[in-house]
């Protein structure tokens, strides 16, 4: 044994090669123009939870107000790319898929009349969006103030090669730090006005918001929205058969919401109630579960995410 081990080091010192070791893991990535990519245009951005729905084929989605225009900028970026796949629908408006029917499973007119019942008793009963729209429906009367659902910062992006469409596995992921772009702009300008342009950048387009506005709108007119809320599809063995893909997600994980400092305590002077989103998420599936039981199948909660664009 020691004889071969001899020899062995002989030939690694005559082609150059350290001893083993000696040798290390290079601290650097292979090139890659996705990677490039997010890394020039990949800006911190926030995501404000909006509306519990349903979506077509029956699906459950949290939906929120819109990608705000820093969110924008990588996502053009990223669709300008050839590498990727065309853009699916489902990502070009941001939302969290909760939950699917079981196989075999479809809604009848009954079950989507009793589910859109549980989605808007939950939508009156929190405030969700973002602080323009939280103005615009409270200045006039804030004592009518609802409980307001966190928001949270997406300070990096995940590119995740997943097992199931689901992400409940995931083979691995590569996390992407997003720059701050209050701390890139200190340098060309004043802290005061580089954080009003942070809130300029931070701002969700009404175009973007108008879009999910008409996303949402459309599932409240339930004989019309029937036909695409029945459709097949989309049922449980499509999110957790064995399916390898790549996708750029944020994860939608409970401590995001809990450690973003909220914008404000008060109000015109009254308290305002900011409620941890997975509270209603998880009172929001119960009570789907209790409504109509053996219908619905929830992912884990650890798998929860949106999708900013998929890969392959």
């Amino acid at each position: 044994g020691a004889f071969m081990t001899s020899e062995r080091e002989a030939e690694r010192s005559e082609m150059n090669i350290p001893p083993k070791k000696r040798s290390r893991k290079p601290e650097y990535h292979r090139e890659s123009r996705i990677r490039e990519i997010i890394q020039q245009h990949g800006y911190a951005f926030s995501l404000h939870p909006y509306k519990l729905m349903v979506s077509w084929q029956g699906v459950l989605v949290l939906a929120f107000r819109g990608f705000s225009e820093k969110a924008r900028e990588l996502k053009g970026a990223l669709n300008e790319s050839e590498l990727l796949v065309g853009e699916n629908p489902g990502s070009t408006w941001p939302k969290c898929t909760l939950g699917c029917l079981r196989d075999g499973k479809r809604l009848t007119p009954e079950n989507l009349a009793r589910l859109t019942e549980v989605c808007e008793r939950y939508n009156r009963s929190v405030f969700g969006g973002d602080v323009q729209d939280f103005h615009a429906s409270f200045s006039e009367n804030p004592q009518a103030m609802l409980p307001a659902l966190m928001s949270f910062r997406v300070k990096s992006l995940h590119l995740t090669t997943y097992e199931c469409r689901s992400h409940e596995l995931v083979l691995a992921e590569e996390e992407f730090p997003l720059k701050d772009f209050v701390a890139d702009s200190l340098s060309d300008a004043t802290e005061a006005s580089a954080r009003a342009e942070s809130l300029r950048q931070e701002s969700i387009d009404p175009e973007e918001k108008a879009n999910v506005d008409r996303i949402y709108s459309e599932t409240l007119d339930r004989k019309k929205y029937w036909f695409f809320a029945s459709k097949d599809g989309h049922r449980e063995t499509h999110y957790r058969e064995p399916k390898i893909g790549m996708s750029l997600v944020a994860w939608v994980q409970e401590r995001n919401f809990l450690s973003h400092s909220m914008p404000f305590s008060r109000y015109k002077g009254e308290p305002i109630f900011w409620k941890n989103p997975f509270d209603t998420i998880k009172e929001f599936c119960t009570e789907v579960e209790e409504t109509l039981p053996d219908l619905y199948t929830f992912f884990n909660k650890d798998s929860l995410h949106i999708t900013l664009r998929a890969i392959t």
